[in-house]
């Protein structure tokens, strides 16, 4: 079948990783892909590993450019399944159809928030893709039909992440015993001021414990301030957008995830892969992949004291590091790629009744 997958990110993150992977992997089963998104990050990925891409011109959902360029696609390409993949993808779609483009469309759901309800949500979607539970429940409350939603969790190459080796300067930039990190955007969901308040808490009972916090945004001067308001300037090192961000996960002890809201959490995967235990808030569909004193521990979101009584058990403990992250990285299998790639493609075979 010929699926064209729709994203309006530039950047390299969680999601457009995602699509790059799943793009991959319909192709190694046989599949026509073509990706459509913007000039950027994931667009020069893509090229980079073979997977055709058309450049989508984007200045944001509502560009008339970036719908026409749909239209032409559809019209032209013709393909089985047009996959959008971002709330923005989403918006052009709807407009697309209403400028004629007939496709089987599919939408991607990756936060666990409230659904507006409108034209968006309306009969012209075949299918919703949900990547937790807590996703479909979201999309449930919101008044669409559980037959029109499908759960299919995001995956992670998880062969290729265990045997990554870890970036040795890492440790180097911490002179501490223990390193804890962290992998997300710099926005306020993702919850970063309740980690620093939470090392701060943790590091008064555990001095040799500190964190790297991989990743830039918005709130990175803010939470620079923060940092050495709270003393920690020793402590907690940002070390910005980082491509190869395996390497440095390789390279921790033990994974934290502060968020406020999470459809599922990639970078949580991603760590369990890597064979960290995980410290993560128990917000949306977190909780489906991390197992609470199995694999990693889940506390309350903002709740930087209960985070950082969190931090310093694993801390304290390397024997209980240990074992978490063996058996984390045995759970990863369950969200490997491949899998992914497979539920998405049945996904379509039910759209497409074949």
């Amino acid at each position: 079948m010929r699926i064209l997958h729709v994203e309006t990110a530039r950047t390299w993150r969680g999601g457009e990783a995602q699509v790059l992977w799943l793009a991959e992997g319909l192709a190694r089963l046989g599949h026509e892909v073509l990706l459509l998104a913007p000039r950027g990050m994931l667009a020069r990925r893509a090229e980079a590993e073979g997977v055709p891409v058309d450049i989508l011109p984007f200045s944001g959902p509502w560009d008339p450019r970036a719908v026409r360029k749909l239209v032409l696609a559809v019209a032209e390409w013709k393909p089985h399944i047009v996959h959008l993949h971002t709330s923005h993808a989403h918006t052009i779609g709807m407009l697309a159809k209403l400028a004629g483009a007939e496709a089987k469309y599919v939408v991607s759901r990756r936060v666990a928030s409230p659904v507006r309800r409108g034209p968006k949500y309306g009969g012209w979607v075949h299918r919703f893709v949900a990547v937790s539970e807590a996703v479909q429940r979201e999309l449930s409350a919101g008044g669409i039909p559980p037959e029109k939603v499908s759960v299919v969790y995001s995956g992670v190459p998880v062969d290729i992440l265990s045997s990554v080796p870890p970036d040795g300067r890492i440790r180097d930039a911490v002179d501490v015993e223990v390193v804890l990190g962290n992998a997300s955007a710099l926005t306020r969901e993702k919850g970063h001021d309740v980690l620093l308040r939470a090392v701060s808490f943790a590091s008064g009972r555990c001095p040799d414990l500190g964190l790297v916090v991989a990743g830039d945004g918005p709130l990175r001067r803010s939470l620079e301030r923060l940092r050495g308001k709270l003393g920690l300037a020793g402590k907690v090192v940002f070390l910005g957008f980082r491509m190869r961000i395996w390497e440095v996960l390789k390279a921790l002890d033990a994974f934290v995830l502060p968020s406020r809201r999470e459809g599922l959490g990639v970078s949580v995967l991603e760590a369990m892969a890597c064979g960290l235990p995980v410290i993560a808030t128990d917000v949306g569909g977190i909780s489906e992949a991390v197992s609470d004193g199995d694999t990693g521990i889940l506390v309350p979101p903002d709740d930087p004291k209960a985070m950082g009584e969190a931090m310093v058990l694993l801390a304290s403990d390397g024997k209980l590091r240990e074992e978490m992250g063996r058996r984390a990285q045995e759970r990863a299998r369950n969200f490997d790629i491949d899998r992914t790639v497979r539920d998405t493609e049945a996904v379509y075979r039910e759209v497409l009744g074949c």
